[in-house]
């Protein structure tokens, strides 16, 4: 049977859009590739058109000329008119829901995932309100973002965490409101660079600023929010310590300091001179995330690396690094601020050392490394 596309409601970049979403044959993706207006979008990881219902009705049309759309969407009930312009509707969130999470000083990550899940429930709960939440509604949520929208166990978590802290901080509800089934945790393990490969990725990295970036990353082990919460306060040059203010979970902690990436930064900062925050953009501004994730995809690029970077793969490497040198994993784990040893055990699973006294068994065979008959087809 012929899968089908569904065509859902998207908010993308302020304007309302029709996303496209499922497997494409190769005749509706040629429809969808030379539709009037298409464009592509990686973070929603979807074609999408900008929303008008003459539009919708013509791309609809013409994809159900060569595979099934699912006509289930609904996509009037979400959007008003204003002066002649169609717009998404905004739902609020749950009163008090913003104020609990700034009084309870969660993370500024941890407010906007929150509040970015808890708006997206809210829109799918519509027109019901939060007054008609049950544990059978929080499970169809969780039906429909498993099958429906296909996101990933960690998102489906976070959205089950959102709506708990509504449940548990915001509106003091029973506990059983919130025994839900939760989706299996994946097990997955580091993505880690080789020593070689880091030391490329430095070294192709011209700009002072992205340089210093990339070498406090790997060397002490940073989180991103860490790193961007950098202030030279933290530096403690005499013991060689870099002071992590505020890190996961508002924990304070020590790291190492490295003396080469503290004389690269001592070298940055005679450079730019930052006034607050080590790494500032455009008007004294911190620095921002997404900067940061740039610039480590454009140095693993430039340095032939064809390994999926980011910043966090840094700190993976730092820590198995310090593992392969032989450091004591205890150490490694204050070192990472880890509160589960557990969690610093992954690099036990990821590390070189000792495989080098590890022969695989196919090398005991001696097969000839020229095939003396054609196998037969």
């Amino acid at each position: 049977m012929m899968e089908s596309i569904r065509l859902e409601s998207l908010l993308h970049r302020g304007n309302h859009c029709v996303a496209i979403r499922g497997r494409l044959n190769p005749n509706a993706d040629r429809v969808v590739r030379t539709f009037p207006g298409r464009q592509f979008s990686k973070t929603h990881g979807c074609w999408y058109i900008v929303y008008s219902e003459e539009l919708l009705q013509d791309l609809r049309k013409r994809i159900n000329e060569c595979q099934p759309v699912d006509t289930s969407g609904d996509f009037k009930q979400k959007v008003r008119q204003d002066e002649g312009e169609v717009k998404i509707i905004q739902f609020p969130l749950p009163e008090g829901y913003h104020e609990c999470l700034l009084r309870i000083r969660y993370s500024e990550a941890t407010v906007k995932t929150y509040e970015s899940q808890m708006r997206k429930f809210v829109t799918w709960l519509h027109p019901k309100t939060m007054a008609d939440l049950s544990d059978a509604i929080i499970n169809d949520y969780q039906l429909h973002l498993a099958s429906v929208k296909k996101v990933s166990i960690s998102t489906q978590n976070t959205a089950i965490n959102a709506i708990k802290f509504y449940l548990e901080k915001v509106h003091h509800g029973e506990r059983k409101v919130y025994y839900v089934d939760r989706p299996i945790k994946e097990t997955k393990l580091p993505r880690v660079l080789s020593q070689e490969e880091v030391k490329a990725m430095i070294e192709v990295t011209e700009n002072p600023k992205h340089r210093c970036m990339l070498m406090l990353l790997y060397s002490s082990g940073l989180r991103l929010s860490e790193l961007l919460n950098l202030r030279w306060r933290d530096f403690d040059i005499e013991r060689k310590q870099l002071f992590v203010d505020g890190g996961k979970g508002a924990k304070d902690r020590v790291t190492l300091l490295s003396e080469e990436a503290l004389i690269f930064t001592q070298h940055y900062r005679s450079i730019y001179n930052p006034r607050e925050f080590l790494f500032e953009g455009p008007g004294g501004v911190r620095y921002s995330p997404r900067s940061v994730n740039r610039i480590v995809h454009r140095s693993a690029t430039l340095a032939g690396i064809l390994k999926v970077v980011s910043p966090h793969t840094l700190r993976h490497s730092f820590a198995t690094h310090l593992l392969e040198q032989g450091v004591d994993i205890r150490y490694i784990q204050v070192l990472m601020g880890h509160e589960n040893s557990k969690t610093t055990e992954r690099y036990t699973h990821v590390t070189t050392r000792g495989f080098s006294m590890i022969k695989s068994p196919l090398d005991s065979l001696k097969i000839s490394v020229t095939p003396q008959k054609r196998l037969k087809e």
